[in-house]
């Protein structure tokens, strides 16, 4: 640390920012790529040396034009701090010029020396590249030794065009016993099995997992202590959804029709415990999935729900799915729908989807009793502008509320 005179003297020559404490100094220089951050000991005596004891390292490819030079800049870097202590490490790389999979050896043992010195969160965000395949574009991603990670200090981990594999998963999560935060984004997922005991929040999203359009394949999250899942572009045919006892908030977000609820009623059991409830773009035919097996279907109570948020595939066979989560859900506080200008055009004309066109039945009076949802205080609807969706959700729901709440329809 710093001593009070010399920090004193500074400030009296006018350099206050050299008069801030060790902490928020180190805040700013995680704030630039490393390349910057070493530039700054030449600012003044204070921050000559204050970089080699930085606990954050932004390492980027930005300012770099080739891999050798980018290399020798990090080997370098890290060599130069030795184990000093680190608490964040990200490493990025900024464009196609350089990529990490093309120096796989050497962005791995960066990784290793990170975790050594008790790194806490970890980015690793390699750039995309896509090359020519016999049938189709393959996505190249970088490949991280999954040896490196054994760590009892790593609790967050961020990855982003990285190739996850079964054998990477397993060695994360039995070798990184404090991890509680992971996130994938763009990547090549074959892993097919997630089992942790200590993870509270699990993100994956857009590429998701790698599979082919003629194979199945199971894909089984199994974690007690999750608190937040966000899961977009699963693209598997079976997910299985295990031990969610603590989930709080769950969001399935997917835009691709190859995410399908197989088994409908098991994984709305899963989510049970939700208070937060996001399912979005989960294929045209779950609605119909969900009420296929009636005895799982009718177990499912989300006692502690208090937000939902669905769109049009919740509408098949007259709001059935909807009218469901609305009577099993005591606690529901506020609902969003969400309704596409595709969805719109296939009411409209449903010949132009075949046989998954949402049929709603306009003169739907209900097939059960009426009923209250006594904390239900907000319906919001967002649509295309006159979308005749909504006039017959709102009579459906007319039909079968016994005391509306405020119902505010927005465009989309």
């Amino acid at each position: 640390m710093t001593k009070p005179g010399k920090r004193a003297k500074a400030m009296a020559v006018g350099d206050r920012i050299s008069g801030l404490p060790d902490e928020l100094l180190h805040r700013i220089l995680f704030s630039l790529p490393a390349q910057d951050a070493v530039r700054t000991c030449v600012l003044s005596p204070r921050w000559r040396h204050l970089w080699l004891s930085a606990r954050h390292l932004n390492v980027s490819t930005l300012g770099f034009t080739g891999e050798v030079r980018f290399a020798q800049f990090v080997n370098n870097l890290l060599l130069r701090r030795g184990h000093a202590p680190l608490d964040t490490f990200c490493l990025r790389a900024e464009g196609p010029h350089i990529l990490f999979d093309n120096i796989r050896d050497t962005a791995n043992l960066w990784i290793y020396h990170a975790l050594r010195c008790n790194v806490q969160a970890l980015s690793i965000a390699d750039h995309d590249l896509y090359e020519e395949g016999e049938t189709e574009d393959i996505l190249r991603t970088f490949h991280p030794d999954r040896y490196s990670f054994t760590s009892s200090h790593l609790k967050r981990l961020h990855l982003h065009y990285v190739c996850v594999s079964n054998c990477l998963i397993k060695q994360l999560f039995s070798g990184c016993p404090a991890l509680e935060d992971l996130e994938m984004n763009d990547c090549d997922i074959t892993a097919t099995e997630f089992s942790s005991t200590t993870l509270k929040n699990l993100s994956i999203s857009t590429v998701g997992f790698s599979v082919t359009k003629d194979e199945e394949v199971d894909i089984v999250i199994n974690m007690p202590s999750l608190v937040s899942l966000c899961i977009g572009a699963l693209l598997c045919t079976k997910p299985s959804f295990i031990n969610m006892r603590s989930l709080l908030t769950a969001s399935i977000h997917s835009e691709q029709t190859g995410f399908e609820f197989v088994n409908g009623c098991s994984i709305l059991r899963a989510f049970s415990n939700a208070r937060n409830l996001t399912l979005l773009h989960v294929g045209p035919m779950v609605g119909k999935e969900l009420l296929g097996n009636e005895i799982l279907f009718h177990q499912v109570v989300f006692t502690n729900l208090t937000t939902l948020s669905l769109n049009e595939w919740c509408l098949h066979n007259s709001c059935k799915a909807l009218l469901y989560l609305l009577r099993h859900s005591p606690n529901l506080e506020k609902l969003t729908l969400g309704l596409s200008e595709v969805g719109a055009l296939i009411y409209r004309r449903p010949e132009l989807s075949g046989n998954f066109a949402v049929k709603i039945n306009p003169c739907c009076k209900g097939t059960e009793t009426p009923f209250y949802c006594q904390k239900l205080k907000k319906i919001e609807i967002t649509c295309p502008k006159h979308d005749k969706r909504v006039g017959v959700v709102v009579a459906i729901l007319c039909a079968n509320l016994i005391s509306l709440p405020e119902i505010n329809i927005k465009p989309s």
